[in-house]
């Protein structure tokens, strides 16, 4: 005898299935998404710090900030390429600094990361911040993404750039954070 019909519990069988196999997919994806992301974020900031170590060893690299700025001397990298304009925070940096900056970081591919206002920014869309001299890494600087969740530090630390350390690791010296930078 030969069945048409299928049962209600086989209907929902497959259904529960299919949301099964949809649910693995979507998490797999948000991985991968979120790692390619995190993957591109730390590319751009050693493309950053290859750039920053030339600027410092020409002696071309200038105090970003005073350490009683509201940002914990971190700033924004704006760069112009169309203009040969390169700007930390509000400074404008001479041609010889757009240059070896350019050249260091491949200028010609650095489009794809830069918000509408030419700030460079991490695979989240965030800008990344720069800070010299830094706190971190002393006698050179700081570079730092704030990952994923778009906030510096843990979850209770707010979005300014902590001053210490101690909001990116525990007591066992265990990140607790998402920052991406060049510092960890």
């Amino acid at each position: 005898m030969k069945r048409d019909n299928l049962t209600l519990i086989e209907i929902l069988g497959v259904v529960a299935l299919i949301v099964i196999l949809l649910t693995i997919g979507i998490g797999t994806y948000s991985y991968a998404s979120d790692s390619a992301k995190e993957k591109a974020t730390k590319a751009t900031v050693l493309r950053i710090d290859n750039a920053m170590q030339q600027l410092q060893d020409k002696g071309l690299l200038k105090k970003t900030t005073k350490d009683t700025d509201s940002t914990n001397g971190f700033v924004t990298v704006t760069f112009d390429q169309d203009n040969s304009k390169i700007r930390f925070g509000s400074v404008e940096a001479d041609s010889k600094v757009f240059k070896i900056f350019a050249k260091a970081v491949d200028a010609d591919s650095i489009d794809s990361i830069m918000d509408d206002d030419k700030n460079i920014t991490d695979g989240w869309g965030q800008k990344i911040l720069v800070r010299f001299p830094g706190k971190f890494n002393r006698g050179g600087f700081d570079i730092i993404s704030a990952g994923s969740d778009g906030v510096f530090g843990d979850s209770t630390s707010g979005t300014v750039p902590p001053k210490d350390i101690g909001n990116y690791k525990d007591s066992d010296g265990e990140l607790t954070c998402d920052d991406i930078s060049n510092f960890f």
